[in-house]
């Protein structure tokens, strides 16, 4: 069996996340300002605490992992684990592995063949993993194939 193959959390990806937030929440406060209305106020007192809420799970979940090089997705002869949902998933319990291109990054799919905690299908945001989309997702299924050959022989 080959040996493990780690892939980080996307540093990239998370950094603009939290910067996007910023400004969209700047925005808001400059429009808020711009107003001078009570309402306006009301609304962004309520955009500000998912804003705090989305912010804290950012940079707790995906920021903090990164810059510490925690490992996001791991790859060995047992199975997948994605440690961005906290899910292990072993090669003999998956029917079929798919990636669906998105417009920044991509999703792979992990079609299972019974039902678990996680549902019949696991979904992985390649969003907050470092490295190319179809790099993970073809190092995906050439340990799937190489675990299916294995387990025919």
């Amino acid at each position: 069996m080959p040996e493990t193959t780690q892939y980080s959390y996307s540093l990239k990806y998370s950094t603009a996340s939290v910067v996007l937030m910023i400004i969209l929440m700047l925005l808001l406060l400059s429009n808020v300002l711009a107003s001078g209305n009570k309402l306006g106020w009301i609304i962004f007192g309520f955009f500000s605490i998912g804003f705090l809420f989305m912010m804290t799970m950012i940079i707790s979940k995906r920021l903090i992992p990164a810059l510490k090089g925690n490992i996001a997705l791991e790859l060995d002869d047992e199975g997948i684990n994605d440690y961005i949902r906290d899910a292990s998933i072993n090669w003999e319990d998956i029917k079929e592995i798919s990636l669906a291109r998105g417009g920044s990054s991509a999703t792979m799919y992990i079609d299972l063949k019974w039902e678990s905690e996680y549902g019949s299908r696991i979904a992985i945001p390649l969003r907050w993993v470092k490295g190319k989309d179809e790099d993970i997702y073809n190092a995906t299924l050439a340990y799937f194939e190489q675990a299916a050959a294995g387990g025919a022989n």
